[in-house]
């Protein structure tokens, strides 16, 4: 009789008897795992795959973004190959990280760059970025890792922040500090390449809407694109030239706003996009409270909540 694949969680390896779901051989093992209907239904059970591929039917009712991720559910989960498998929100042990430029992109916002070495990760997830013992933060991803040698995060100086203070003050090029991650389902895989595509952020919001546009593009998106931008002011907008050289070349709108003029970017896409929102692909970043208006208004008018995507920012505390 053929035995059953190798299973390891968070490597310690765990016996998985023929036949076996994953969710049972961890309970078995004394693996504490939160766990409830036992039939794929609850998903309370959720697991992430780092190496190897769970079976097609073990992602049952996942988001696309999801699988794409690993994600699977253990309870009905029997593996055909081996697997390595940690909890949903591991995001590894932190790893060090070189400063390559902190430039100016607004008044209140510049971006940094930085490099490390196998950080795999899509555009538009975040990253957590610590620049030393209790002080860390969860920042965005810009960047494309099959056109960037960097990673790419847009970061707002608060004038009283302390990550502020070192990123403006302290820390240069040459610098070290630690990440950890990445997490996230806002990224492109997933999305029909036909579907029309929005990005509607405000603020440093752009920097994941900006990961998954160039993204979108580099995998050959056919479906029309839409970009919706919203700051305070004029200042506060930036990327503007390259977002209106990727409109003068493609299928793509770049629509600001600033709340200076009236341009409220959440009534002005909502206004736009609520006639077609039933076959639209969305990404949503920024504020909780925009994050939260979009999906509300976006699912009223015909949305898929499963073709919304958002990263909504939180203060840090």
């Amino acid at each position: 009789m053929t035995g059953a694949p190798s299973l390891s969680f968070q490597d310690r390896p765990v016996t998985l008897s023929p036949g076996e779901t994953v969710l049972e051989a961890l309970l078995r093992a004394g693996v504490e795992t939160p766990h409830s209907c036992r039939a794929g239904q609850c998903q309370c059970c959720m697991l992430r795959a780092i190496k190897g591929a769970p079976p097609e039917e073990s992602q049952r009712g996942l988001t696309e973004a999801q699988k794409a991720l690993g994600f699977f559910l253990p309870c009905i989960c029997r593996p055909t190959a081996p697997l390595k498998i940690v909890p949903p929100d591991d995001a590894g042990a932190p790893q060090e990280a070189t400063i390559r430029a902190i430039e100016p992109l607004s008044e209140d916002v510049v971006r940094l760059r930085i490099e490390t070495a196998n950080f795999a990760y899509r555009p538009g997830q975040f990253l957590e970025l610590i620049a030393e013992p209790g002080l860390s933060r969860h920042y965005s991803l810009a960047s494309c890792p099959e056109e960037d040698p960097f990673l790419e995060m847009h970061v707002r100086l608060h004038p009283n922040g302390r990550m502020s203070r070192r990123l403006s003050a302290d820390l240069r090029a040459g610098d070290r500090l630690h990440i950890a991650g990445p997490r996230g389902t806002c990224f492109y895989e997933g999305v029909a390449a036909d579907q029309p595509l929005t990005l509607i952020g405000a603020g440093t919001g752009l920097a994941p809407l900006y990961g998954v546009l160039r993204d979108a593009l580099r995998q050959g998106h056919r479906g029309p694109i839409r970009l919706y931008h919203g700051a305070r002011d004029s200042k506060g907008l930036y990327l503007t030239d390259e977002l209106q050289a990727f409109a003068r070349a493609r299928d793509f709108a770049y629509i600001p706003a600033t709340l200076d003029t009236g341009g409220d970017v959440a009534a002005l896409a909502l206004a736009a996009e609520a006639s077609r929102a039933a076959h639209t692909a969305f990404f949503l970043c920024g504020g909780e409270n925009l994050v939260k208006r979009l999906k509300r208004d976006l699912f009223m008018a015909g949305a898929s909540m499963k073709a919304i995507r958002s990263d909504a920012f939180t203060p840090a505390g």
